[in-house]
């Protein structure tokens, strides 16, 4: 099985560097050009399913995305959704920084998930996000193709889970653009991805984003 991954295409708040969580923002001029550019890279992918999470920001891009296949559908599953940030949703670093001053202090120090208030927690989001890839890779034959529209903090918790990270600590290597795709390839078998037989092939895979100028 071949997953692709691909975190939604650029909102207003990504743009204005607020935190969204679970929040629904619309997206931006840039994204909606961003929907454009990564459907046209997978126009000529072979797709045997596509899911993605119900917030609006994902399944814009999942719908450019299927505009390309016809007879796609667009399967929506609510447990590929961010990790819900509570009281830190629609917060910019500078908000962050005034109005919880000791928590912001101490995510500085060692970033987790259990600091957000009335946050979702860890453990319980990479429990969401594994059950959730886990059932999607059930339904899939050994040969299929299939493309995953998330979020970033999706995306790198269940690429944590595969490399052995821990899952639980927000410092990730990993950059993740918007609209940016990773590819994986291994067994639909989810008990066997954190072993060798689960292939990273690409990860930030954003070359769609910036085409080349044609030439004089």
């Amino acid at each position: 099985m071949r997953l692709i991954i691909i975190r939604h295409a650029q909102t207003a708040w990504n743009a204005a560097g607020r935190i969204q969580g679970q929040a629904d923002p619309e997206l931006s001029d840039a994204g909606r050009k961003q929907c454009e550019l990564i459907a046209g890279r997978l126009a000529s992918t072979s797709i045997d399913a596509l899911y993605t999470s119900d917030l609006s920001r994902a399944r814009r891009t999942a719908e450019a995305v299927a505009s390309r296949h016809p007879g796609l559908p667009v399967q929506v599953d609510a447990g590929l959704r961010e990790i819900d940030l509570g009281a830190w949703e629609g917060a910019t670093r500078a908000t962050l920084q005034a109005g919880w001053p000791e928590l912001f202090k101490q995510w500085q120090q060692q970033p987790s998930w259990d600091l957000v208030p009335d946050g979702e927690g860890g453990p319980t989001f990479q429990e969401r996000v594994l059950d959730s890839f886990s059932r999607i890779a059930a339904s899939a034959d050994e040969g299929d193709s299939v493309a995953v529209v998330t979020h970033i903090g999706v995306i790198r918790t269940l690429l944590s889970t595969i490399v052995g990270a821990p899952p639980h600590d927000p410092r990730w290597p990993w950059a993740i653009d918007n609209a940016a795709l990773a590819l994986l390839q291994g067994p639909t078998d989810s008990s066997l991805w954190s072993t060798p037989a689960m292939e990273v092939l690409a990860i930030n895979d954003n070359r769609h984003l910036h085409p080349s100028p044609a030439p004089a």
